[in-house]
C-alpha cells in the first residue's frame, strides 16, 4: 500500500510536471499569439490563476477519485502516451489520455466511472457549441472595431483577463483531476503545484511559442473570444467534474473565429494534427490501461 502510494506521488509530480507545461501555449497562446501580452507576463499571470483554481475548485473533481492500482496505471499510461507523441510529433491530450486510462483501468476492476456517459456527452457536444459561440461573439464585436480604434484597446485588456480565468480553470480542471488520483491531500496538492511550476518554467516556453506562431495569426478580439468560451467551458466542465482538455476547447474555439474569417487565420494542418492526437491518446489510453490491470 505504501509502495503504490509513493508510485502515485511520483507519477503525479511528473504528469503535473508535463500537464502544466504541455498546456500552457493553450491558456495563454492566444493572447501571446495576438501581441496582447509579452509571454513573460502570460507565463506570471498562468501560473497565478493554476495555483489558485487548484486550492480553491481542485476538490470539484471528486467524481475522478480511485484506487491506488487504478490511479498508478492510468497515470504510468498517460506518461508512456505523451513520450509515444513527443517522438513522433503528434500533440497528444494528456487529459483526455489520462480519463480514458482511468476508464479503462476501472473497467478491468468491475467498475466503471459514474461520470464516464456525461462526460463522453459533454465532449462530443463541447465543440459545436464553443465554435457556434465563438463565431457569434467574434461577428458581433468586430463591428465595434471596425468603428473605432480604442475597442482595440478594450479587447487587449479583456484578453489578457482571459489569460487568468482560463488558467483559473485549467487548475482547478485539468491540475484537479490530477489532485484527486492523490485522494485530495495536502501534501499532494503541494506536489501538483511544485510539478506545475517546474512544467511551465522549464517547458512551457517552448510549447507557448509553438502554439502562438504555430497555429494561428490573430488580433486581441479573437484571442479575448477563444479564451472566453475556453474558461466557460472548462468551469462548466469542473463544477459537473468533467476533464476537459483545454487544448481541444481552444482550438475549436479558433474554428468558429476562424469561420468569420473564411478560415484564413487556422493552419488547419496544425489543427487536423490535434485533433487526432486527442482521439487516438483517448483509444490507446482506455485500451492500454484496461490490458496492464488484467494482466497485473
Amino acid at each position: 500500500m505504501a509502495y503504490t502510494l509513493v508510485i502515485n506521488y511520483v507519477l503525479a509530480f511528473l504528469l503535473s510536471f508535463l500537464v502544466s507545461g504541455n498546456n500552457l501555449s493553450a491558456n495563454a497562446g492566444a493572447a501571446v499569439g495576438s501581441r496582447s501580452i509579452d509571454y513573460k507576463y502570460a507565463i506570471a499571470i498562468a501560473l497565478l490563476g493554476y495555483v489558485l483554481g487548484l486550492w480553491l475548485q481542485g476538490t470539484y473533481m471528486k467524481a475522478n477519485v480511485v484506487s491506488g492500482d487504478v490511479a498508478m496505471v492510468a497515470m504510468a499510461v498517460t506518461i508512456v502516451i505523451f513520450i509515444i507523441g513527443e517522438s513522433m510529433r503528434v500533440p497528444m491530450s494528456l487529459t483526455g489520455s489520462l480519463y480514458a486510462s482511468l476508464v479503462g483501468a476501472s473497467l478491468a476492476v468491475g467498475h466503471i466511472m459514474g461520470n464516464a456517459a456525461f462526460v463522453l456527452g459533454y465532449w462530443l457536444s463541447l465543440p459545436i457549441i464553443v465554435m457556434l459561440f465563438s463565431y457569434l461573439l467574434y461577428k458581433s464585436l468586430s463591428v465595434f472595431s471596425r468603428i473605432s480604434f480604442k475597442y482595440a484597446g478594450i479587447y487587449r485588456a479583456l484578453s489578457i483577463i482571459t489569460v487568468f480565468l482560463l488558467s483559473f480553470s485549467f487548475g482547478a480542471n485539468n491540475l484537479g483531476l490530477i489532485w484527486a488520483l492523490l485522494s485530495f491531500s495536502y501534501k499532494g496538492m503541494l506536489l501538483v503545484i511544485a510539478g506545475s511550476i517546474l512544467g511551465v518554467l522549464l517547458i512551457g516556453w517552448r510549447t507557448l511559442y509553438r502554439l502562438s506562431s504555430g497555429l494561428f495569426t490573430i488580433g486581441s478580439l479573437t484571442s479575448f473570444t477563444v479564451q472566453l468560451f475556453s474558461f466557460i467551458a472548462m468551469e462548466i466542465g469542473t463544477l459537473f467534474s468533467v476533464p476537459m482538455p483545454v487544448t481541444i476547447t481552444t482550438s475549436f474555439g479558433l474554428v468558429g473565429v476562424g469561420a468569420a474569417h473564411r478560415f484564413r487565420i487556422i493552419n488547419l494542418r496544425y489543427f487536423n494534427e490535434l485533433i487526432l492526437g486527442f482521439i487516438v491518446s483517448i483509444i490507446i489510453g482506455l485500451a492500454l490501461s484496461y490490458i496492464l490491470i488484467r494482466v497485473i
